[in-house]
């Protein structure tokens, strides 16, 4: 194979890898992915983390997508946090209506969209659901001390209960983006 197919090849798959595993991020890693932009009006900083990937059980099928967000308004006030999850699985909707912090109490949650993926027949269907969690800044910053990741469970209508793990690397870097910009 040439140089040339041998270099498209390397850059053809780290473009497949814009979502990945935080086990390959440190950090410092996540705090320098962090997107920051003013908003229209100017009233606020918004903050987007890079998006992250796992699973729910092991399987290719039962997919989740991750990243943190925050608006931090420009009147000096606490940033508002999110943990925003697009959670893939096959069959039926599930239909997803509670979150629980970890270490118990239940987080306000907001169903964003729902979409069907695709079939590969009338039955078998890849469907994903776009939610959104609200974090407060202290249930983020108990998680730094303890140095351990933010464990969310999410509670669907269909009985389905998954397990969303943050952990603390992603955390650090993403809090330490926010909190170091404003000052």
């Amino acid at each position: 194979m040439s140089k040339f197919a041998i270099g498209l090849a390397a850059i053809l798959l780290a473009g497949c890898s814009a979502t990945t595993s935080i086990t390959q991020k440190s950090a410092s890693e996540v705090r320098q992915a962090v997107a920051i932009q003013i908003t229209a009006d100017e009233s606020a900083t918004e903050y987007s983390g890079p998006p992250m990937q796992g699973t729910t059980d092991g399987s290719a099928y039962n997919l989740y997508y991750y990243k943190m967000r925050a608006l931090a308004p420009s009147d000096g006030t606490s940033p508002q946090y999110l943990l925003q999850i697009d959670i893939t699985y096959r069959e039926n909707w599930r239909n997803y209506e509670k979150a629980i912090l970890g270490s118990g109490g239940q987080l306000e949650f907001s169903q964003l969209n729902r979409k069907t993926l695709n079939c590969a027949s009338t039955n078998s269907c890849m469907l994903e659901e776009t939610l959104e969690v609200a974090l407060s800044e202290d249930q983020i910053t108990d998680a730094l001390k303890r140095r351990d990741k933010l464990r969310v469970k999410l509670y669907a209508k269909s009985g389905h209960r998954s397990v969303i793990d943050v952990p603390s690397s992603y955390l650090m870097g993403f809090y330490s983006a926010v909190v170091n910009r404003q000052g």
